[in-house]
């Protein structure tokens, strides 16, 4: 069963669940699921499936993709880079600080799936009404190059260091596409720093094609 068939029979159980349970607010209406997909939290209200999809990287570091619980500290990787770039580049070549996402453009360290990364596409089931952020974690040549997190309390200086293209809702429209970007780096001063949040891409949920209907019937 696909994201969209999952995420949507998840959405059903709650709904029916509310109209069996009599959940009803001050002035009659069911009461809302809890399902927040952002940079303050992960959290569902059900036990939900998500699948991600890695993308493509830019950048020099070695990375690790994966979801955090943020009642417990543990750590889930989900996604890791088998090398920085799917070929060696000069590091010493300074950024031209534009964003490098797509096929064509290859000159910051560009990492693709089954190359960079030879398993790009996990998944993870998020238990109900737990918190969750997500957390790239870093490496240059072995060494540890800082960990960023989808939450931008636990960044320095509470940056926004991941970016969010589409909430909840895009889990069964597309996707939600994340986008990192890696500053802070043990590379570069301060001054030097890009900021261009194509770091590391990956994609939430919607990359596979789905038809609702035939999986129901199926099942």
């Amino acid at each position: 069963m696909s994201i969209k068939s999952r995420i949507r029979y998840a959405a059903a159980k709650i709904l029916i669940g509310a109209i069996a349970g009599g959940l009803f607010g001050a002035f009659g209406s069911p009461v809302q699921a809890a399902d927040i997909f952002e940079n303050e939290v992960i959290e569902f209200e059900e036990d939900t499936v998500v699948e991600f999809e890695f993308v493509e990287s830019n950048g020099a570091y070695q990375s690790v993709f994966g979801v955090i619980n943020l009642d417990t500290g543990e750590k889930t990787p989900l996604i890791v880079e088998a090398k920085p770039s799917d070929q060696p580049q000069n590091v010493t070549v300074p950024s031209d600080y534009e964003d490098d996402a797509g096929l064509f453009n290859t000159d910051d360290f560009h990492g693709t799936p089954g190359n960079a990364v030879p398993e790009p596409l996990p998944e993870f089931e998020f238990q109900a009404n737990t918190r969750y952020a997500f957390y790239l974690e870093s490496y240059y040549n072995g060494r540890p190059a800082g960990t960023i997190y989808s939450t931008d309390i636990r960044n320095p200086g509470s940056k926004r260091l991941a970016f969010f293209e589409g909430g909840f809702e895009a889990l069964t429209n597309g996707g939600s596409l994340i986008r990192w970007d890696d500053t802070g780096s043990v590379l570069v001063k301060f001054e030097d720093q890009d900021i261009d949040s194509d770091d590391f891409i990956v994609r939430a949920g919607g990359h596979q094609a789905c038809n609702y209907e035939e999986n129901v019937s199926g099942n």
